[in-house]
């Protein structure tokens, strides 16, 4: 009772920080697609670009701008051209519609997900550690700041990683007794991550296989027909055959030559356009040049096998990656002994796979990517924590990491979007090192507006990256916009004029800059900045 107790005061505490931060992060740079595909979804009008995302994050959260009445996309200006962003913007920046107001409503359906992460992860830990291990390792679990500042933002990266964690345990848990219940819930999880994430479709094929490894083979055959109903029915059952101009699509998608005649009888069956849309989208994504990304001072154009590790290095906590090789290292020493288990392979094995997937992509914007292997990496380092929690000393270090961490995250939030951890010098130098949604997608407007309402007088020269609208948050303060460089300007710098220059970080990289003015403002890097607004916008003040 006490354990449970526990779980359930973090739990609440942890909503109540995830409602705080769904209330004051401002509008990111991909939410406006997401709501009015969202919105879109509940109308009926499941038919925005680009579609890239399976629709279930559209079917949580569109019932908030229908309740609250906000304006039929149907009647937007961009309706025609079916730009999700365009539709999003023009909903979201409309006057006098509490336009924040129903942004928060759309976000509260996402907060669910890193609380589901959560309890899972002590659910899970209960049945493999103690219950101080175990709750332990969901209280790590909830301070994660990456996992927190995504949690109430409208997106699957986060209900991504909660799905690959509920199909995990499910499969953890047929292997260990395959009985009909459990292949029945892990065809429910599969399900689930089918229409969550289009990554996560690998984990079908994966049920099935399990399921007509361990038995019974009869009713595995139901798992394809199963997930095959659940895509139809969370799409409304708006399907219809593949077309022959969409076929020829799946080879620029990456559908290698020997399956093209399975995909083409599966074309045969009705599938949801949408679905089938961001099949494409997403797996033409993923073979193209990819992105632009940045990484140490440098624009990344294409594949680098090195994205990722540096993101765990500087963007994952230092306690928690202190205690995740500790972790390995038990997991060594186990498997040696011969005292290793089927969750010792399984948890290890999964946080590879979900790293490894996203190392061989072209994504290279985002630790957000592998999220999926967060849960897996905590997990697996409590097989260090239970040891760990057997002496005095040992307890005492654990709860030093624990008091580190905390710390660590909590002084960041509720900017933990913009996380960097201490071998960088926190989330001050971040940007550095990486930008994007690493750490500005244009999310500080909110602070933005109050460094406007202490500086009524004075214009500031704007260099922003954002969608949102500062009117959303004050009628206080001026924004000037520079002129940007184009592809055709010749090579130059900025010269900046005297007084305020707010500057946002993706700019100061030179990320979004043509490829041969990266350096347009370069006079500002060795500037110490006046003020920093979260940590995706710098204040300089030029004499």
């Amino acid at each position: 009772m006490k354990n449970v107790a526990g779980i359930s005061i973090l739990l609440v505490l942890l909503a109540l920080a995830l409602g705080y931060q769904a209330k004051h992060v401002g509008l990111t740079v991909d939410e406006p697609s997401h709501f009015a595909a969202a919105f879109a979804y509940w109308l009926g009008k499941d038919n925005l670009q680009p579609s890239d995302a399976p629709p279930l994050t559209r079917a949580i959260s569109g019932w908030a701008p229908l309740i609250l009445g906000a304006p039929d996309p149907r009647l937007s200006k961009n309706w025609r051209s079916r730009d999700a962003y365009l539709i999003g913007l023009e909903i979201l920046n409309t006057p006098h519609i509490r336009a924040r107001r129903i942004l928060f409503y759309t976000r509260l359906s996402f907060i669910l997900f890193p609380l589901g992460i959560v309890w899972l992860i002590w659910r899970w830990a209960r049945q493999l550690f103690s219950e101080s291990t175990a709750l332990l390792l969901a209280a790590f679990t909830a301070l994660e700041p990456s996992l927190l500042g995504h949690g109430a933002i409208i997106k699957s990266d986060v209900p991504a990683a909660f799905c690959a964690l509920l199909f995990t345990y499910n499969a953890w848990l047929y292997l260990k007794l395959p009985t009909l219940k459990r292949m029945f819930c892990l065809t429910l999880a599969a399900s689930l991550a089918a229409v969550t994430k289009f990554t996560l479709l690998p984990l079908v094929l994966i049920a099935i296989t399990l399921a007509l490894w361990k038995g019974p083979r009869l009713p595995a055959v139901a798992i394809p027909v199963f997930v095959y109903g659940s895509i139809l029915a969370i799409s409304q059952f708006q399907a219809s055959p593949i077309s022959l101009s969409d076929q020829a699509r799946f080879e620029g998608a990456g559908v290698p030559d020997w399956a093209m005649n399975w995909a083409g009888q599966l074309a045969r069956i009705p599938w949801p356009q949408q679905f089938v849309n961001g099949l494409i989208y997403i797996g033409g994504s993923l073979h193209a040049p990819g992105f632009a990304g940045y990484m140490l001072g440098r624009r990344t154009l294409a594949w680098d096998p090195f994205y990722f590790l540096l993101c765990f290095a500087i963007k994952f906590p230092i306690p928690l990656q202190v205690l995740t090789l500790a972790g390995i290292g038990v997991s060594i020493n186990r498997l040696r002994k011969g005292t290793a288990t089927a969750a010792d392979a399984i948890i290890w094995g999964a946080s590879a796979l979900f790293i490894a997937s996203a190392v061989c992509s072209n994504f290279h914007i985002g630790f957000r990517h592998v999220f999926p292997a967060l849960p897996f990496l905590i997990l697996g380092s409590g097989f260090a924590v239970e040891h760990l929690w057997r002496s005095r000393l040992t307890k005492s270090a654990l709860l030093a990491c624990f008091a580190f961490l905390a710390i660590s995250s909590l002084r960041t939030f509720p900017n933990g979007i913009s996380y960097f951890n201490e071998w960088v010098g926190g989330s001050n130098e971040g940007w550095r090192y990486l930008a994007d949604s690493n750490i500005d997608w244009g999310q500080n407007y909110p602070e933005l507006a109050v460094f406007l309402r202490t500086h009524p007088q004075e214009p500031i020269n704007a260099i922003l990256f954002s969608f949102d609208n500062i009117k959303n948050y004050t009628q206080y303060g001026s924004l000037l916009s520079p002129s940007l460089p184009k592809e055709s300007s010749p090579v130059s710098c900025y010269r900046p004029k005297k007084g305020l220059h707010a500057i946002s970080v993706n700019f100061l990289t030179g990320l979004l800059l043509p490829v041969d003015q990266q350096d347009y403002f370069a006079a500002f890097r060795s500037k110490r900045p006046i003020a920093r607004i979260g940590y995706s916008i710098l204040i300089y003040r030029i004499p």
